[in-house]
């Protein structure tokens, strides 16, 4: 079956934005691309000056996946100058259908945010714009690539050829994935941040685990004490449980990008009668750094929410001995 795949261009399009992905997914036989503009066939001059033929009209009813590359960012940059004009944001939130995948690279992700397509959705964009893409209502994660469903985001410009990557092994699986790099002589760098479908986790880091924190051997005292353990047991109707887990994911991937962060895991109760339903724990850096990331406002907002579903039981630990 052909995975039909549209990447948007508009003038002053970044050029590595739409080649990294599109080269990437370019190497599947079933893959067959087009470029298209909301203007209809035309000619697209990107900021390179390369000059391109737009051939196929605008049909988002006739793709699989649309990707979104950027263009600059700033007043006057084309991403800027695309925003003001209005119309591919109205045609991106035109186009979202079930089974549709709306894929973004760099700054493309703000031509996302301005459709509405990122409120309150794990995203990522190039490192000087995510202010930028917080303030519209996004949860910014620190990844490189971030896979949100039916919404997936890269970072900045070579990031694209990381979501090319993740985009095949998501559809093609993993073994096409990595022939695809040696086709490339390209190494995936780390950090994919993924939203599980089966609803059990919500984050993968895939490359290069987070560090551990150093083991601890047998004796009266540990050998150190790096790093600090947060635990936070959870009492809640078990109606309710769902509901908290969703407002975990949206609160852990923001906590996520904050200094000192270096793993999370909510733990769900194997036996219903557990009084404490949901048990959630997590590695920093510091004491320093897990207070200080708890008091980011989006966070402040969503722990009072949660107050009115459950009540929370956190505390800070370092470890005190250890036998293995």
């Amino acid at each position: 079956m052909t995975y039909r795949v549209h990447t948007v261009l508009y003038d002053g399009v970044e050029d590595q934005d739409f080649i990294g992905p599109i080269t990437a997914l370019g190497v599947v036989d079933d893959v067959q691309h087009s470029f298209v503009t909301v203007d209809g066939p035309g000619t697209v001059t990107t900021t390179a000056g390369l000059e391109i033929t737009v051939r196929t009209p605008w049909s988002p009813d006739r793709a699989d996946l649309i990707v979104v590359p950027g263009g600059g960012y700033g007043e006057g940059s084309p991403v800027q100058e695309q925003i003001r004009r209005g119309t591919v944001p109205r045609a991106l939130t035109a186009a979202r259908r079930p089974g549709l995948i709306l894929a973004a690279t760099c700054t493309g992700t703000l031509l996302l945010a301005a459709a509405g397509i990122t409120t309150g959705r794990p995203c990522t964009t190039h490192h000087i714009a995510e202010n930028d893409l917080r303030e519209q209502g996004a949860i910014v994660v620190g990844a490189r690539v971030v896979d949100d469903g039916d919404l997936v985001t890269s970072a900045g410009v070579t990031s694209g050829i990381d979501l090319g990557l993740w985009l095949v092994e998501r559809l093609f699986g993993p073994e096409t994935a990595a022939f695809a790099e040696e086709v490339l002589e390209h190494e995936r760098r780390s950090d994919v941040w993924e939203v599980n479908r089966d609803g059990d986790r919500g984050r993968t880091t895939r490359y290069d685990p987070v560090a551990e924190v150093p083991p601890v051997h047998d004796g009266d005292e540990p050998s150190t004490t790096e790093g600090v353990t947060f635990v936070n047991a959870i009492e809640l109707p078990a109606e309710r449980i769902d509901e908290f887990v969703q407002q975990w994911r949206a609160r852990a991937a923001l906590m996520r990008t904050a200094p000192g962060f270096r793993d999370v895991r909510l733990h769900r109760a194997i036996l219903p009668d557990a009084r404490f339903q949901l048990v959630n724990i997590a590695h920093w850096d510091s004491a320093e750094a897990c207070e200080a990331a708890g008091l980011h406002p989006t966070v402040v907002a969503s722990v009072d929410e949660a107050r009115t579903i459950a009540t929370a039981h956190p505390a800070l630990y370092r470890v005190a001995a250890e036998y293995f």
